[in-house]
This record gives C-alpha cells, structure tokens and sequence, in this order.
C-alpha cells in the first residue's frame, strides 16, 4: 500500500480528501457530466433480433450491449467501444452458428432423396 503525497492530501475538519491526478478521471467534461465524443452505437436491436433467433447464444449480445452504454455512462470510452464491437461480433457469431445449426436439423430431419438415396 502506498502513501499519498502531502500535496495531494487536503485536510478539513472532518476528513481527508485524496485528488487523484489521473486524466481520465479529472477530465473537466466528464466532471461536468458532458462526455468527450459521440456515444458508440450499442446494438441493442440487433441483440435483441439475434436472441429471438436464438435464446441460449443471444442474451449474450444483449449482455455486451449493456455493458456498453454503462461504460459510456461512466465517462470510459474505449471500454464502450470495445463493449460494442463485442455485442455486434457476438451477435453475428451467434446468427453463423445458429444457420448452420438450423441447417444441420434440416438435413437430419429430411427424406432419403436429399440425402443422395437412389428411390426406385
């Protein structure tokens, strides 16, 4: 564990208060409650399409998309962006696996003629 600076310390009567000297928590916009840059797109729409697709694969989008706005809320956008881009490759991840899974029922459930049989 480390000590603070005495320059970094500000006593009052009935506390000490730490100032951190971090840029990304003392940024004068994010104090103010205004966010540096626009808002990632969070693909909550495509999240919630791809969980009716599939419903065991899908709330995971809906997961990383929520994840997403909170960390742009919390004034940390380089998480939201990644957040982001997660939701969308876990949703498009979750659409390919779900096709080829649909697929593979299909030709187990279909007749001998789609399955190279001769009928005769």
């Amino acid at each position: 564990m480390t000590t603070p600076l005495e320059d970094d310390v500000y006593r009052t009567n009935s506390k000490q208060i730490l100032v951190s000297r971090d840029p990304i928590y003392v940024h004068p916009e994010i104090i103010r409650g205004q966010y540096i840059g626009r808002e990632p797109h969070t693909y909550l729409p495509f999240a919630i399409m791809v969980t009716i697709i599939n419903p065991i694969l899908g709330p995971i989008a809906i997961l990383f998309s929520f994840m997403s706005r909170r960390s742009y809320k919390d004034g940390d956008l380089n998480y939201a962006y990644k957040w982001s881009n997660y939701a969308f490759l876990s949703g498009m991840i979750t659409i390919i696996a779900s096709t080829l899974f649909y697929i593979a029922i299909g030709f187990a459930l279909s007749g001998p003629s789609l399955r190279g049989g001769h009928s005769y």
